[in-house]
């Protein structure tokens, strides 16, 4: 007989999945895929949380096939597991994924930085998202200051005349991702940090030094390698522990 899929305790899928709005002109599927890997990100749907389509097509009102592509797309991501007699949850955190996604994302936008130190920066696309970083990064807002830092990171590729690289980036950094909100939720600065991290990027992107930008790219990714949040720069590096 099948083992019953266990729920995390305290767990409320309505709660989890509250606030997704679907917008019916647009197509289904791909909204459905933000909205759920967002809160498998998040952790609102947390690792071991059961996936069953029936419930999330009935709460978020939308039809299982769209639905189906979009857990297709989230498992072929390694964001949800299947279980021999168990089913479809959602997947724990994996080092080695995480470790891939890291060389992908480092690789890819220590790229755009240094092709940026050579084109140059758009300053007037910049400042309203540098404002919104600073403002969460004050009040040490970790979710508002994720939000801001994605368009950061996504506007920059756009400068560099890339976009499709920031989305090669994102079919693989949600394992890095769930690692980084781990530590911008429960060290409080960090998201001061990461502001400053990108302030020395730019700095060496307007002063028109590529390698000093790339490095600065890549020891602002890969500190989300250091559990102690004690900071990032050139040399740093540490151990991750996967819990």
């Amino acid at each position: 007989m099948p083992r019953v899929k266990r729920i995390p305790d305290g767990f409320d899928l309505a709660e989890a999945l509250a606030g997704i709005r679907i917008h019916r002109g647009q197509p289904i599927g791909p909204q459905m895929y933000d909205a759920l890997r967002l809160r498998i990100v998040d952790n609102r749907l947390p690792a071991g949380t059961p996936i069953h389509e029936n419930d999330i097509a009935a709460l978020c009102q939308v039809s299982r096939t769209p639905l189906r592509a979009a857990l297709q797309q989230l498992a072929n991501e390694g964001l949800i597991s299947t279980r021999p007699q168990v089913g479809s949850v959602v997947a724990p955190r994996d080092r080695r994924r995480f470790i891939e996604a890291l060389f992908v994302r480092s690789a890819i936008e220590r790229q755009v930085a240094a092709r940026l130190a050579r084109t140059g920066l758009d300053e007037a696309a910049l400042a309203p998202i540098m404002e919104r970083q600073q403002q969460a990064a004050a009040i040490d807002d970790y979710a508002a200051f994720f939000e801001a830092d994605e368009a950061f990171h996504a506007l920059l590729a756009r400068m560099a005349e890339v976009p499709n690289a920031w989305q090669l980036v994102q079919t693989v950094k949600a394992h890095v991702d769930r690692e980084r909100l781990i530590l911008m939720s429960s060290i409080r600065g960090r998201s001061e940090r990461a502001y400053r991290d990108h302030c020395r990027i730019l700095d060496a992107i307007r002063s028109g030094d590529g390698e000093r930008a790339a490095r600065e790219m890549a020891a602002h990714i890969d500190s989300v390698l250091d559990p102690t949040g004690a900071g990032s720069g050139p040399g740093r590096s540490a151990e991750l522990t996967l819990i």
